[in-house]
């Protein structure tokens, strides 16, 4: 693999409010020390990234892009700035060209020299002028890269998403689409095509698939990798490591860009990882590298007073708040734990008892300490999810010890801290408790008929 072709780094991607200008001013820093050589800035909730993208930057705005740009290229990071006019733009219109033309001028004039166009996350149809003039949305939206790549006249680099950026996308047969196919035949050959997997946060990408899709592209892909990103779901945020990419996929890739946390500081050890996973040699060890970012990131958590936060308690909590599709190490044991208490009776406990205890007791001391923080936003980046870990380990211990005071043949646990529709409540727990999961995390539905009534079948949720 050649480094200096390879792009590495990060996407600002997410939906949410984006990264101040500190925040980037740091991430180039983390990027340089880490060897990492791209930044894409696509943040979704920039007006004029995508709502108004027809609008050029105020000189304030345009000040703040210029030291950006400055700041990246001193930390030797390619700083590409997206656009995504895909939700009202006319590709036939010369007026909706020359803005979209306009505004990449604007940009080259403060230095940026790498441009994205992005059409994801809008309908893959034309409007009728269109359909009439380019037939396929695949052809409206190559001839548009195409004509934006020539007015680069070669300097620089374009990366292109396609409105179909993922596997699932495209029906799981990535092959027989007629969009991609179209794609890969109409775009220019230097222009790098985004993606995101075989699902939009995908568990793992195979070398397979990403040869499946090179095919049909005509080019390797550029991944932009949703493993760690957080804005569909503001409750949970990761802070495990790179993983369910093996090692020769690098050599199939035209790169890797990381979207993550929309919080910025949730994301050392995500970033940190994907460098190490990009510079790695030999066979590719997730949990190590999890465990070496922690040991790095661990001087950033001093705390005023005489309790420390130590690396267990650090890895205690990477582990509650670890990846979308499983947890640490830590918190599947104490996961594990429970359910001994919850399946049998207490005679039969043995050794989880005293286990789960003592998490429960570690995960509510570290909530103590990190109130503690000298840094305070890392401190409100993180509050609210130890916070509810907190809550629910207390919760947990009130049921065990219940459980242990032999309550009577169906007697309901109640707790006298955390009282219904104060804890647990809302709106959204209302609708959630409507259409439960089971424990493999699928949706599950019954159908009840309600006979001689003449009622329809109406749906019940089965209680998990």
């Amino acid at each position: 693999m050649n480094q200096s072709d390879f792009r590495g780094g990060v996407v600002e991607g997410f939906y949410g409010r984006p990264w101040s200008g500190a925040q980037r001013c740091r991430l180039f820093d983390w990027m340089a020390r880490w060897g990492l050589n791209s930044y894409l800035y696509a943040p979704k909730d920039d007006l004029k990234h995508r709502a108004a993208w027809r609008e050029t930057y105020d000189p304030a705005e345009l000040r703040e892009l210029t030291r950006l740009i400055r700041k990246a290229r001193h930390a030797q990071v390619d700083f590409i700035y997206g656009i995504g006019p895909g939700l009202d733009l006319r590709f036939g219109s010369p007026a909706d060209r020359l803005a979209l033309e306009r505004r990449l001028g604007q940009l080259q004039s403060v230095g940026c020299r790498s441009f994205a166009l992005l059409f994801d996350d809008v309908p893959l149809e034309l409007k009728a002028g269109d359909r009439e003039r380019f037939g396929t949305p695949a052809r409206a939206q190559a001839e548009l890269a195409n004509r934006l790549w020539r007015s680069l006249a070669g300097r620089g680099a374009l990366l292109f998403c396609p409105t179909v950026y993922c596997g699932r996308m495209a029906g799981g047969r990535v092959p027989e689409s007629d969009y991609l196919n179209e794609l890969g035949e109409r775009l220019d050959g230097a222009i790098h095509v985004l993606w995101t997997g075989p699902e939009i946060i995908s568990e793992q990408i195979t070398v397979a698939g990403i040869r499946e899709l090179r095919r049909v592209l005509r080019r390797k892909p550029l991944i932009w990798d949703n493993l760690h990103a957080n804005d569909y779901d503001l409750r949970r945020i990761y802070v495990g490591p790179y993983a369910g990419r093996p090692p020769a996929l690098r050599g199939e890739l035209a790169g890797i860009l990381t979207n993550p946390n929309g919080e910025f500081e949730a994301n050392y050890v995500p970033i940190r990882t994907l460098a190490a996973y990009l510079k790695g040699r030999g066979s590719w060890q997730p949990r190590r590298a999890y465990l070496a970012a922690m040991r790095e990131w661990l001087g950033s958590w001093g705390t005023h007073g005489r309790r420390r936060i130590d690396l267990r308690d650090l890895e205690l909590l990477g582990d509650c708040l670890y990846l979308p599709h499983r947890q640490g190490d830590r918190a599947q044991r104490w996961l594990a734990d429970l359910q001994v208490l919850l399946d049998r009776p207490p005679r039969r406990w043995g050794r989880s008892e005293r286990r789960f205890l003592e998490q429960c007791v570690r995960i509510e001391s570290l909530y103590e300490i990190m109130t503690t923080l000298n840094d305070r936003e890392l401190l409100h980046t993180f509050y609210r999810f130890i916070w509810e870990l907190k809550e629910e380990s207390m919760l947990l211990r009130r049921c065990v010890a219940w459980r242990k005071s032999n309550p009577p043949p169906n007697a309901p646990f109640v707790s006298g801290e955390h009282h219904p529709g104060i804890y647990r409540g809302g709106l959204m727990a209302e609708l959630q408790r409507r259409l439960p999961m089971d424990e493999q995390g699928r949706f599950r539905i019954a159908h009840r008929i309600v006979q001689g009534r003449g009622e329809r079948a109406r749906p019940r949720a089965f209680a998990r």
